[in-house]
């Protein structure tokens, strides 16, 4: 199946921000529990769910949802940069939801999972989205590229994860993993790094494929248990 032909129908609204708690309290009262993991944040599983018997995922439209002070916050001294457009804006979401969608299929594909284009039985149903967006400098977009971007990451997100039995609808598996992208260790000035329209896109690409290849191997780690 080709990967870019899935569904990324996506719904981005500015200014919604997302507590962990609340996702907690949701996954704890569909029978979920939490589990200790090295590499998420908040995982939860459901106890008795038997994860082995499911070999394809169907992947539902990714949302991304800014957060509510990006774009309303860039220093401008020189009235040299300006804020993004709506389809500024657009594009950036749309490229999010295609690189997160993109980035669960191959890691799931690479375990041996079948991308199926609808849920059903035998089927892990993956609904995921990226929350609280906010992207450093886009260069190009905010000046036509006429300046140039530096910063000490290339933004950050709130990335979320529900899995469900396909047929049921029954949740099995809830993530919420918070992550900031490429960002640099030092502090000094050399340690600054140049962020623009490319470098965001891969670091955010790279980012999602971290992230799904994390959330893969913990759900292999229950299957096995």
């Amino acid at each position: 199946m080709n990967i870019r032909s899935l569904s990324l129908t996506l719904t981005a609204v500015v200014g919604i921000t997302f507590a962990a708690a609340v996702y907690g309290a949701g996954a704890s009262s569909e029978g979920l529990v939490p589990l200790h993991s090295w590499n998420l944040d908040e995982l939860y599983l459901k106890p008795d769910a038997d994860l082995a018997k499911y070999r394809k995922i169907a992947i539902d439209p990714v949302q991304v949802v800014f957060r509510k002070d990006w774009n309303r916050d860039f220093v401008d001294p020189h009235a040299s940069v300006r804020r993004l457009s709506a389809d500024d804006e657009r594009r950036i979401a749309e490229d999010a939801a295609a690189d997160m969608a993109r980035a669960l299929a191959e890691a799931f594909q690479a375990r041996g999972y079948e991308v199926v284009s609808a849920p059903g039985p035998g089927v892990l149903r993956l609904t995921s989205s990226v929350t609280d967006l906010y992207v450093n400098a886009a260069e190009e977009l905010q000046t036509g590229g006429t300046t140039k971007s530096f910063s000490k990451d290339a933004g950050a997100a709130t990335l979320v994860l529900d899995v469900r039995d396909g047929a049921s609808g029954l949740l099995l598996g809830h993530v919420v993993d918070r992550r900031t992208v490429r960002e640099t260790k030092g502090t000094q000035l050399r340690d600054v790094i140049r962020t623009s329209q490319i470098s965001n896109n891969f670091w955010l690409d790279q980012t999602f494929r971290q992230w799904a290849g994390d959330c893969i191997k913990e759900f292999e780690v229950a299957r096995k248990s």
